[in-house]
This record gives structure tokens, C-alpha cells and sequence, in this order.
């Protein structure tokens, strides 16, 4: 039996979540919260904890479609997402 972990980062200001390229949590696709929770669940994925990870005032890309720079006024416009699957 192992357990993996995974992160993800949902971004209040877009209302999306991604997942991290340093802990990928296989099976799941970036998207709504919503859409994102539901994928995870699905894919035995359970969520085991949340914290801010933005930095007041720190200069933020916007998405291509919206494109440019954003500075953030609170450290929870993003939230880092925790998550754990044990696999046996």
C-alpha cells in the first residue's frame, strides 16, 4: 500500500483550479471547482487540506484569454488544494 499526494491551486479570481506539475494527481483535469472535485473524487482523490498561497501584492499572469498582468490584493485569492489517494 502507498499513498500519493497531489496539489492543485484554484484561483479565485479565474474560479478555476490546476493542478501542479510537481505533484500531478493522475486522472484529473483542470477546471471549475466544481468540475475538479467531482473529477477527483472520481479518481479516488481525497481532499486533505487548504491553505493561501498568494502573496499580498504579488504580480499575477491572467489567462490567455484575458491576458496581462493582476496584482493581488489578499494571500486567498489563490488557495493551494491538498489532496492524498492510497493505492494498493
Amino acid at each position: 500500500m502507498a499513498i500519493k499526494y497531489g496539489l492543485a491551486e484554484y484561483d479565485r479570481y479565474t474560479g478555476t483550479v490546476d493542478f501542479n506539475i510537481n505533484l500531478p494527481m493522475d486522472g484529473v483535469q483542470s477546471g471549475s471547482i466544481y468540475e475538479f472535485l467531482r473529477n477527483a473524487s472520481e479518481n479516488n482523490w481525497e481532499l486533505c487540506g487548504a491553505f493561501p498561497a498568494s502573496i499580498k501584492g504579488e504580480k499575477r499572469a491572467l489567462p490567455p484569454n484575458i491576458r496581462g498582468l493582476r496584482e493581488s490584493e489578499d494571500s486567498a485569492e489563490e488557495i493551494a488544494l491538498i489532496f492524498k489517494r492510497v493505492e494498493r
